[in-house]
């Protein structure tokens, strides 16, 4: 059985695959909701939920090398 630290880990490392796709997971900065969008779209991105257009770096990623549980 794996470590907590290790399936954190893993959902990490899903993450990147994802982000090597072209596509990527982050937090909404405004309402904090899960919003998926492409990276090399323009450099803004419009949360679904709250109808908020932000700066891609105002929507923190979801999931990041380094963070920590």
């Amino acid at each position: 059985m794996k470590s907590k630290s290790e399936r954190f880990q893993e959902q990490i490392d899903l993450q990147t695959k994802i982000q090597s796709c072209g596509y990527n997971i982050v937090n909404c900065g405004n309402c904090g909701s899960i919003v998926l969008h492409e990276i090399n779209e323009i450099d803004t991105i419009e949360c679904p939920y709250c109808d908020r257009l932000m700066a891609k770096s105002d929507c923190p990623d979801y999931l990041y090398e380094g963070l920590t549980q």
